[in-house]
């Protein structure tokens, strides 16, 4: 028996060697390994692939941020999940009431959903940026108070640049700092795609000054529109339309795409098609942005995986979908967004089967650090290494961003760190793939210059 409790323990102690790779090929590493790995990973520039960061602001005695700032993205997912409804989350978001009311009210949601990782990052950005280890009765206010004291206008500089060690940030629409060389923009087309009434598409078209009557009168406004977005200097496209529809986008002839489109315009005011009947026009007109991003030769960002929130449908943003996609326009960079999850074992086959496919793990850090680690020993032992790329922090807040910047390092020096303990790896090659992962391949991928 003691023989055999031995023999557990010594195999429970190599558990993570079973689990990732047992295959050696370079020689096992100098002692210190370990230390020069993650000085590495902790100490290169990120380049941050996604983020929808707010504007800038300051604070002011009617306008300041408190707790609940940081609660409002992804945490409200947990804290919702956990039992909280919408609108009584939605009113913390208000003055409606004082920082310790609101503090009581999601306190009992918080207490049951603080182990999920959305809300582990929360925690680990309290306690690096505030020094506050817990967030609980006695700190809210201290929390709330060091926020607002926070936004003094040099806020989003100290956070992402001297913090963070972010080099470039890539955001999901807009220009508020386009000033900024650390900024650059994708941008979205899928007001274009999303259309189930013709009074959409009126509206769509009284927002670009084009009264539209035909389909090549449609296409020409979306022409002009991709265009404008060139001619602000936009770095790739972003769809993320799997949180409305499937991806799966057929390819349409022009034919059937008019006369859906068609129909759409002899249709009553207020009438509303069903998606089935209007999916023909919506895969054709996708097919036109995806060949604009080939004519102008930049990447196209897809979301993939989950979807924030709640009632939505998994196999929609199922990146097998895709793959006629990805056969069609082999001229089209495609990145597949947030790790895929739960669907990483797809991107493995699809990053390794198409030249033209790249994995970006945007947000996955944060969903599920395991999941993270987990896909990131499989793309590594499946997927070239100019294919991925390992952070985007994908909040809307710098707080939150720069948490998830922590968790994605980790991520990516535990993982190396492994790969080199069992000889799949050498230090050197796993300096080189941090490199790759963290910075350049998102560089060379968007031109950033």
């Amino acid at each position: 028996m003691k023989a055999l409790s031995v023999y557990l323990i010594i195999l429970l102690s190599l558990f993570p060697s079973f689990l990732f790779s047992q295959v050696q090929i370079r020689p096992l590493p100098e002692a210190g390994f370990e230390v020069r790995i993650k000085n590495f990973v902790d100490n290169i520039e990120l380049v941050d692939t996604h983020e929808h960061l707010m504007q800038e602001f300051v604070s002011t005695q009617k306008s300041a941020p408190d707790f609940m700032f940081l609660l409002a993205l992804y945490a409200d997912d947990d804290i919702k999940s956990a039992g909280m409804g919408k609108p009584e989350f939605a009113e913390l978001l208000t003055s409606k009431y004082t920082v310790m009311e609101k503090w009581n009210l999601v306190k009992p949601f918080w207490e049951m959903s603080k182990n999920t990782a959305y809300n582990r990052t929360v925690l680990l950005t309290i306690d690096k940026l505030f020094g506050i280890r817990d967030l609980n009765d006695d700190t809210v206010l201290l929390l709330s108070e060091k926020l607002k004291n926070s936004y003094n206008g040099k806020w989003y500089d100290y956070i992402l640049k001297e913090r963070a060690k972010i080099k470039y940030v890539i955001q999901d629409v807009g220009t508020e700092r386009s000033n900024d060389p650390m900024f650059r923009y994708v941008e979205k087309f899928d007001d274009f795609i999303r259309i189930h009434s013709k009074n959409e598409v009126l509206t769509l078209g009284s927002r670009h000054d084009t009264q539209i009557s035909t389909l090549d009168s449609y296409v020409e406004v979306l022409n002009r529109s991709f265009q404008d977005a060139i001619g602000r200097g936009i770095i790739g496209v972003k769809s993320a339309l799997a949180y409305h529809r499937i991806l799966k986008y057929d390819n349409v002839s022009k034919a059937v795409a008019d006369s859906v489109f068609a129909k759409l315009m002899k249709s009553k005011n207020g009438k509303v098609f069903a998606f089935e009947e209007v999916k023909p026009f919506q895969d054709y007109i996708m097919h036109q942005i995806i060949q604009l991003a080939g004519k102008y030769d930049i990447p196209f960002q897809f979301h993939t995986g989950l979807q924030s929130g709640d009632g939505n449908i998994i196999d929609n943003a199922n990146p097998s979908h895709m793959a006629n996609l990805f056969l069609e326009y082999r001229n089209v960079k495609f990145v597949l967004f947030h790790g895929g999850f739960p669907f990483g074992g797809i991107l493995s086959t699809q990053a390794k089967s198409f030249r033209n496919v790249y994995i970006d793990m945007c947000w996955s850090a944060v969903i599920s650090p395991s999941y993270s680690e987990r896909y990131l020993h499989e793309w590594i032992e499946t997927v070239p290494a100019n294919k991925i790329m390992a952070f985007g922090g994908d909040y809307d807040n710098v707080e939150n961003a720069y948490g998830h910047s922590l968790i994605a390092r980790s991520v990516v020096s535990n993982v190396l760190t492994e790969k080199v303990r069992t000889g799949y790896l050498s230090e050197n090659e796993a300096i080189d793939i941090a490199r790759r992962i963290l910075h350049d391949n998102a560089i060379n991928l968007f031109k950033i210059k």
